[in-house]
């Protein structure tokens, strides 16, 4: 097998830069794909939002569409090992990868002869086989990831409030909208085809890849703000974020001045920072108060607002990041500091027994996050044992900035 090392924007993507060494016949296969024409030219279905995860059911050479898959605009399509060895799919490539937090690691590349959404198809798509941490941490099953080397093909709109996924192979270009906007956007095989547009804050321009699968509104390398203009900033202490490779370390949470997209006037947003990083990505905080159409042939997305959106310049949250160790404890990886979650003393190690009074092993992990982020819900309940004892605490939420 060759080996050629790639940009990846892996699962719950905070995604460095792309570096490679080309081996032809592993280029050949990050690269395959081509439509299948079938008797779907447009399909809507049904999506479930776990957390900021768009959960679709799929089909893989030619199964019912059965399989359960994240959509993930900023992600290369990905197959669970045990996935792959249920299809019998065959290994054809290695790549080092790096995933969330600039961390990387060494992945099998496999090649789907058929994958399948709403009945729209794809064939000889690329695909890498993943281990089990992200399941494990997310606390869903799934069997792998459909990422933008399948999307490509499509017009694909996402109606965030709604719920719902229209695909189409209509070829005409976007048409404008009473209140949306039209943002040209770039896409290559070598960013594994994950759409890209322009962005500017302040005297800053830079290119940010559309990434459903990121949670925060915006996250920016910290380079950038040497040269962008911020009105208030929080620190991390632990890990604010984790990655299929490695933890989101020494972060930053930032407020921004003025974010615009192409023509699209932002205004103050929030970010994460992190050393290491060299994209910025754009994420479900903010593509998730539009209905957002990217237009992968044409070369085009389409923001439309939607109703009922959540702020952008803020962040209503106990300051608290969470994940799940092998064992299934809800464990603290990080704080911001200041915040709620910091003003009780929460620290990187603690684990959270029981929230509500129900125990913690009971929620998945996207669960609790859904707990921790929903603005109608002001506090939360919690049992936690630290190194020195156990205590009941009660976590007020509030903005952050």
């Amino acid at each position: 097998m060759k080996k050629v090392c790639f940009f990846l924007a892996f699962f719950c993507a905070l995604t460095t830069c792309p570096a490679f060494s080309l081996a032809e016949n592993t280029v050949s296969l990050l690269a395959s794909g081509q439509a299948l024409a079938g008797a779907h030219s447009q399909a809507t279905l049904p999506f479930e939002l776990v957390g900021h995860l768009i959960i679709v059911k799929a089909a893989v050479n030619g199964s019912a569409p059965d399989y359960t898959f994240v959509l993930d605009t900023g992600s290369i399509t990905a197959v669970s090992k045990k996935f792959a060895s249920r299809l019998g799919l065959r290994m054809e490539g290695i790549c080092s990868a790096r995933g969330s937090t600039g961390a990387g690691s060494k992945v099998c590349l496999t090649r789907l002869k058929n994958l399948s959404l709403g009945g729209l198809q794809a064939g000889d798509v690329s695909a890498v086989v993943f281990n089990p941490h992200f399941s494990q941490r997310a606390g869903i099953r799934i069997d792998g990831f459909i990422g933008s080397n399948f999307l490509r093909f499509f017009k694909v709109r996402i109606d965030y409030g709604k719920k719902l996924l229209t695909l189409s192979s209509d070829t005409a270009p976007l048409a404008p909208v009473a209140g949306g906007t039209l943002i040209s956007i770039a896409e290559d095989w070598k960013n594994a085809f994950v759409p890209q547009v322009a962005a500017r804050c302040g005297k800053e321009g830079f290119a940010a890849s559309i990434d459903t699968g990121l949670c925060d509104p915006l996250s920016i390398p910290a380079e950038f703000l040497k040269s962008t203009s911020i009105d208030a900033q929080l620190y991390g202490n632990g890990a604010m974020a984790s990655g299929n490779f490695g933890n989101l370390d020494q972060a930053r949470l930032v407020r921004l001045t003025d974010l615009s997209l192409g023509p699209l006037q932002i205004g103050k947003a929030v970010a994460t920072t992190q050393r290491g990083q060299t994209l910025a990505l754009i994420g479900y905080g903010i593509l998730s108060n539009f209905t957002v159409t990217i237009d992968y042939p044409s070369k085009q997305m389409l923001l439309v607002p939607n109703h009922g959106g959540r702020p952008m310049d803020n962040l209503y949250s106990a300051g608290l990041a969470l994940s799940r160790d092998y064992a299934g404890n809800t464990v603290v990886t990080g704080v911001w500091n200041p915040s709620p979650a910091a003003n009780m003393g929460l620290a990187p190690g603690d684990v959270i027994t029981q929230i509500d009074g129900r125990p913690a092993k009971s929620y998945t992990l996207a669960g609790v996050q859904k707990l921790l982020f929903d603005t109608s819900i002001p506090a939360l309940k919690l049992s936690v044992r630290e190194p020195f004892g156990d205590k009941n605490l009660t976590l007020d939420k509030k903005y952050l900035f």
